[in-house]
């Protein structure tokens, strides 16, 4: 049911942000970081958002996908709890270069583009756009519980949700997806992803 389902998102978000005296709302620009924030918008007060995190990948970002996270944080009035992060010293395709094609068990592009940026900013208490749909690795760990990732307290109030469900609670506040999205097939946050379906990368 939509409604019960966006009430226990809430409910979840308010008791985390209640806990740890606020939150950091990771935002990408895709279509479950826009959903999480419209969440968050809606169970809390601004001063309990102490900041919405966004991460540009040096090179490989779009300006599509940082334009439309500018403009969803000024529709939802968080102009000023924008966080524009991204490293000023290396360039995506420098690294590509360095490293060579980011693979599953060496996916330097999270580290090096993601974590170091993260840490960096020292967001402690994070709120994220995990769904247990999205991978069977994902699957396995119950995100819905705070825990700890690479030194920072994580939980996702959407675990539980389908991309279905994602696209129904867009609809039901009138918010349109990124326009990447009919560009490229996925949200223009990382351009060049060897995690990218098949369909995407053609």
């Amino acid at each position: 049911d939509l409604n019960s389902r966006d009430e226990r998102s809430i409910q979840l978000i308010r008791e985390y942000a209640r806990k740890w005296n606020g939150v950091y709302i990771a935002f990408s620009g895709g279509k479950d970081s826009t959903a999480l924030l419209l969440l968050a918008s809606e169970a809390l007060p601004k001063t309990m958002i102490r900041g919405v995190v966004f991460v540009e990948v040096t090179g490989n970002t779009d300006r599509c996908n940082i334009e439309y996270a500018h403009r969803i944080t000024e529709k939802l009035g968080l102009p000023d709890k924008l966080m524009h992060l991204k490293r000023e010293d290396l360039d995506f395709f420098e690294a590509l270069v360095k490293w060579g094609v980011p693979m599953r068990v060496h996916r330097w592009c999270l580290n090096e583009f993601k974590m170091k940026v993260f840490q960096r900013a020292k967001p402690p208490i994070y709120v994220v756009g995990v769904k247990h749909a999205d991978s069977w690795f994902r699957s396995r760990s119950d995100w819905s519980k705070p825990k700890n990732w690479n030194g920072m307290i994580v939980f996702s109030p959407i675990w539980f949700w389908t991309s279905g469900d994602i696209m129904d609670f867009l609809r039901s506040r009138n918010v349109q997806l990124s326009p990447c999205y009919d560009h490229f097939g996925h949200s223009g946050n990382c351009m060049y992803c060897p995690f990218h379906s098949k369909k995407m990368i053609m």
